[in-house]
């Protein structure tokens, strides 16, 4: 499975790369997570994000990470054991959520999208529309459009494949209108190459 090989060593790397404690709780904010309130997170990971999200959403919040990856999982479990925290970890893909319409008020989605092609991206868009309630949001964090000119010397070999040539172009707001949300928004960037989208049902 992805990633697999990379699950002991993946929440050392994230901080050695700036992608720690600051970087995670930027995205909740974004999100706007707040208490009571249900959040998925769709390829959780070891569950950072995810038990950071609980945390937010306290004793009367449900927050739920998927992750297709085995090792990913065994790690996000052992370490909310650990922490006692109530977020649940299961195997799972965005583009077969396994959840019930309307489910939950926020789903968050951090350094996924690269990992899907086209086609898979855009289906995985239309199930975390089907799952959110009415009004319900969807963040999405990942390598896009450069705000810094610096970068394009590095991703411009992204340009030509096809899992990232769209979120390199600026293009993913139409992955989001396509699956059914009115509007996107892009609320930014983290070190000048990576993007947060916000969009609503």
């Amino acid at each position: 499975m992805p990633l697999n090989w990379v699950a002991p060593v993946y929440d050392w790397y994230c901080a050695k790369v700036g992608l720690g404690k600051k970087f995670r709780q930027r995205t909740l904010e974004l999100a706007g997570v707040r208490e009571g309130e249900r959040v998925l997170d769709a390829g959780c990971g070891t569950g950072v994000l995810t038990r950071m999200a609980a945390a937010l959403t306290g004793p009367s919040g449900y927050v739920a990470g998927i992750d297709p990856a085995p090792r990913m999982i065994g790690v996000a479990r052992s370490n909310a054991s650990a922490e006692g925290s109530r977020a649940e970890f299961r195997l799972g893909v965005i583009e077969e959520l396994p959840f019930p319409d309307n489910s939950f008020d926020c789903v968050l989605s951090s350094f996924m999208a690269h990992h899907l092609p086209p086609e898979v991206k855009l289906k995985g868009f239309g199930e975390v529309y089907r799952v959110l309630r009415p009004g319900g949001r969807f963040l999405v964090v990942d390598i896009g459009r450069p705000s810094n000119p610096l970068w394009w010397a590095a991703v411009f070999p992204l340009l030509f494949w096809s899992f990232t040539k769209d979120q390199i172009r600026g293009r993913l707001n139409g992955y989001f209108l396509e699956s059914g949300f009115p509007e996107v928004e892009q609320k930014g960037w983290w070190m000048g190459l990576i993007n947060f989208w916000l969009a609503r049902k």
